[in-house]
């Protein structure tokens, strides 16, 4: 449906198709490397390369990205070097220093943590009187933990110019969406908070490229912030050390 279409140049859809591919082949390969012995622990992100990618896609170096760690798409879109990724992998630290050029904070392990650090970077940058926005990343498991109800409120009380971007993969570790949570949706748990959450196929680059520009461009003209859900899936287990038997192939192939 070209209404629901993007407007990209067939230059930037080349670029973002390569860079799917790139993300997608650094996936099994760190996989891989992982299973060989060659790297200490692998988070994969295999289902959820459109979320991360497409909203890379409609950011500014100069914006603040609060990762997790299923975020080494993201981070690759976002120019930060492979080798470094994988040197974090490897139990290196260092390798989550940010490229001089743009402004990605290290990958948060804990489960919601970021959520507050970027509501933080936010209210700084509006302080500052900076078009800068901050954009934090998070599964819909983080939606039950304080950080984020207590992040949203912040976001909402100061009106901080913040994305909540939810890859909702259907699972937190083994419990299933339907299980940790009672809302309909995630987005809107945005509505306790007095502002707007919406619900995007996040396995559909256009579709997160297009509603990730309305989003960013809201936010960045002073509105308020955003929360984005994005409805994907987790092909892979939890970690690498998760079998996902708790769920059948049956189940993973309706997504493929």
């Amino acid at each position: 449906d070209e209404a629901l279409m993007p407007k990209l140049t067939n230059e930037q859809i080349k670029k973002i198709y390569e860079m799917l591919v790139l993300v997608r082949v650094f996936d099994q390969k760190a996989f891989n490397m992982q299973r060989q012995g060659r790297l200490g622990t692998y988070i994969q992100f295999k289902g959820q390369e459109a979320c991360q990618v497409g909203s890379a896609a409609v950011l500014n170096d100069d914006d603040w990205i609060f990762p997790m760690y299923r975020n080494s798409a993201l981070l690759i879109a976002r120019k930060h070097p492979i080798v470094q990724i994988l040197q974090y992998w490897n139990g290196d630290e260092r390798g989550l220093k940010a490229p001089d050029s743009v402004n990605n904070f290290p990958i948060a392990i804990p489960v919601g943590t970021q959520l507050t650090h970027a509501v933080g970077a936010a209210w700084a940058g509006k302080l500052k009187g900076t078009k800068e926005i901050a954009i934090t990343y998070f599964g819909e498991g983080a939606t039950s933990k304080g950080d984020f109800h207590e992040a949203m409120n912040f976001a909402g009380v100061f009106s901080a110019p913040c994305i909540f971007f939810c890859e909702n993969n259907q699972f937190a570790i083994s419990v299933p969406r339907a299980n940790q949570t009672h809302s309909e949706t995630i987005a809107q748990k945005a509505i306790a908070y007095g502002f707007e959450g919406i619900q995007v196929d996040g396995m559909d680059i256009f579709a997160v490229i297009k509603e990730g520009q309305k989003c960013v461009d809201f936010v960045r003209e002073g509105n308020g912030p955003m929360l984005l859900e994005m409805d994907t899936y987790r092909y892979r287990g939890h970690s690498m050390s998760d079998p996902a038997t708790y769920r059948s192939k049956e189940e993973v192939n309706l997504y493929l």
